[in-house]
């Protein structure tokens, strides 16, 4: 057989090849520009006591790659394929990518906040990291992600390992089979789009930060490992504890041992034949508590392997309108905060910025913080057992989410229950949260349930909270009557104004001299399921603004008779049950010393008169006003003023302390220290 009929055959073979591709994708319009998307698995169950494991870090710098029209992933297109990672060799090949090049990040980290381009930008964005590994065949390796804002695929050495979608809380996935010795590189896709179904929605009030926003690790274990384990006090017994442990596989008859050195305990327990260990144990520890947070250290070992963690032991329960924390009443003497450093852009995810962040927010005489509106990553518990913190941690169910959708309600589940697993130990949360500013509906209130469900499957040993809206139309056209008797009254009030507001008690038929007062009744029927209730208001700030325009006054009018009314309003509830204030608040540019709205004096008035308004309240039991430090916010572009930030913060996102940070600090030493 010549060559010359070898070439003409082979020439011919890719003609016929290239005339039936062509004719399967002229039957396929999209194959050509849209593959169909492969299977993406989803993470294995949590791996708890991360700190004492064997890992290999893989923070620092990564390459990255911005792609808003999704053209890396394998289903995008021919011209896609980020995974395969085409490299140059003979610098003939056609490839339209280059990682090697790339802009640098450093993870953790968001890209919208290390590349000002990118500020607004709201996507798909690649990180690229290269990093040796020596693979052990009697582990097994994990890959490990604090936490990756908002839709994260995996793939590693070109494969895919699959995707997570939520953002905030930390996931794992077994990669074991797809490591190999020496070099390897992993390939993630972050992207911070936020849609209707999404967990949280798309409208947030609160920077969409993109990325990998807490720490990456390579986590080697023993084929049979531990997966997580739960310590924590009888809330009614404080010399016994329930000690629940998980291994990651059914595995009866595995031996394991529990050690609390300390207190001189140690003891032996077999797994069942589910792999699980749940025992009661007795102990007489020193209680954790704000102003001694004991922590002790727990050891627990099987033969292949030995996890610890510091652990404090407290009880924390409500008794009718009363919180006990010890079995001491207590009150919650708290801020809201959001998860940004002070001074550095971004967001907060490291043992050092929340040592800063809770350092700088003990001045105001705390002893709570409210974690707002999501998870922060696992180093804000830790650092808050050892500075004596309570905690209110939170996932983002936020003002109105798709709550029919089944998909959205599993996101939910999965962060709150990813939540609740990776932070069960911490002496320092006091109080799950399921949800913020919530729309009153029948399918709102079965999917808030699921996930206090969620929460009761976990844990049952804290609070469960969720912030509420509250109050009916009546109950305010009813502060409208008082603020115009107020008005009414004054001596101040500009005689047309006046004229409006003896209209106004007039049409009512009630006479100027009456004495009115304005009280509020949270009634969400979420209050029956939740331990604490908890309610968000902005009297002297938002509220007037809904005034104004049905009054035909001025805001700065109402603003004053708000002011003078605030004092006697009265706040409760028919459940018997301690109310949380948790969130209440004006803003204030620091520096702006106008004594008008915006001004550091405006923000502090109204904090006076809130704090006078909340101390007469028997029923209330805790305030974590809104909010500690100015964040960043694209709702808020007020040029000069807000200029992208919430400026409701007490601080600045410098560190500035603004005047009313005093005002609440001198409240809690003086007014409220119990």
């Amino acid at each position: 057989m010549s060559d010359r009929f070898i070439l003409r055959t082979y020439c011919s073979c890719l003609i016929i090849f290239a005339l039936n591709l062509y004719s399967e994708e002229q039957s396929d319009a999209d194959s050509f520009f849209g593959r169909e998307a492969p299977a993406y698995p989803s993470p294995d169950h949590l791996i708890g006591w991360i700190d004492s494991r064997q890992i290999q870090s893989l923070n620092g710098e990564w390459s990255y790659i911005v792609d808003p029209m999704n053209n890396g992933l394998p289903e995008s297109s021919f011209f896609g394929g980020f995974p395969k990672n085409k490299i140059q060799k003979t610098g003939m090949e056609l490839i339209e990518y280059n990682f090697e090049t790339a802009s640098k990040i450093n993870i953790p980290g968001a890209w919208n906040a290390e590349d000002e381009k990118l500020f607004f930008y709201r996507g798909p964005v690649w990180l690229y990291k290269k990093f040796n590994f020596l693979p052990n065949k009697k582990s097994l390796a994990h890959l490990y992600i604090e936490g990756s804002n908002f839709t994260t695929k995996i793939f590693l050495n070109g494969s895919i390992v699959g995707e997570f979608e939520g953002g905030y809380v930390p996931f794992n996935f077994d990669i074991s089979k797809y490591l190999k010795e020496g070099e390897n590189i992993l390939l993630v896709q972050t992207d911070n789009t936020l849609s209707e179904s999404s967990v949280p929605t798309q409208k947030t009030d609160w920077w969409p930060w993109g990325g990998i926003v807490g720490d990456v690790y390579i986590v080697e274990t023993p084929k049979k490992f531990i997966q997580n384990a739960y310590l924590q006090l009888d809330p009614e017994n404080f010399s016994q504890a329930l000690f629940k442990l998980e291994m990651n596989q059914e595995s009866s008859g595995q031996k394991v041992k529990l050690e609390i050195p300390e207190l001189q305990f140690e003891d032996e327990y077999i797994t069942n034949s589910s792999g699980l260990i749940r025992e009661k144990i007795t102990i007489t520890p020193q209680l954790w508590a704000p102003r001694s947070p004991k922590l002790y250290k727990v050891i627990i070992s099987t033969a292949s392997e030995t996890i610890s963690d510091e652990i404090g032991f407290r009880s924390i329960k409500t008794q009718g309108q009363k919180l006990f924390l010890n079995n001491r009443e207590i009150k919650f003497k708290g801020i809201a905060m959001h998860s940004e450093p002070i001074g550095i852009a971004g967001p907060a995810f490291s043992k050092a910025h929340f040592q800063v962040l809770l350092s700088t927010a003990k001045d105001l005489n705390i002893n709570f913080i409210r974690a707002a509106h999501y998870p922060y990553t696992r180093h804000l518990a830790k650092v808050a057992d050892r500075f004596g913190l309570m905690l209110w941690e939170e996932v983002p169910v936020y003002w109105n989410i798709d709550w029919n959708n089944p998909q959205t309600l599993d996101i939910a589940k999965n962060q709150i229950s990813r939540l609740v697993q990776r932070d069960q130990n911490r002496a320092s949360v006091v109080v799950w949260s399921v949800a913020n500013e919530t729309p009153l509906s029948n399918a709102r209130m079965t999917f808030l349930n699921t996930l206090l469900a969620e929460i009761e499957l976990n844990d049952s040993s804290r609070l469960s909270t969720a912030a509420l809206l509250s109050g009916s139309e009546e109950q305010f056209r009813s502060l409208v009557l008082v603020l115009a008797l107020q008005g009414a009254k004054s001596n101040w009030v500009s005689p047309k104004e006046k004229a409006i507001f003896e209209l106004i008690l007039n049409q009512a038929n009630i006479p100027i001299n009456s004495k009115l007062s304005f009280s509020l009744s949270i009634d969400d029927p979420l209050g029956e399921s939740i331990d604490l209730i908890s309610y968000n208001e902005y009297f002297g700030w938002y509220y007037v603004t809904f005034f104004t325009d049905q009054m035909m006054i001025s805001e700065g009018t109402l603003r004053k008779l708000m002011f003078e009314v605030m004092p006697d309003i009265k706040i409760s509830s028919s459940y018997d049950k301690p109310i949380h204030i948790s969130e209440f608040g004006a803003g204030a540019k620091y520096g702006n010393r106008t004594n008008k709205i915006w001004s550091e004096e405006y923000q502090a008035t109204l904090y006076k008169h809130q704090l006078e308004m909340l101390s007469s309240n028997p029923q209330i039991q805790g305030i974590s006003p809104w909010v500690f430090k100015d964040f960043r916010a694209m709702l808020r572009p007020l040029p000069g003023i807000q200029d992208f930030y919430n400026r409701k913060g007490l601080i600045d996102e410098n560190g500035n302390k603004k005047e009313a940070f005093e005002v609440l600090a001198d409240f809690y030493e003086n007014k409220w220290n119990k």
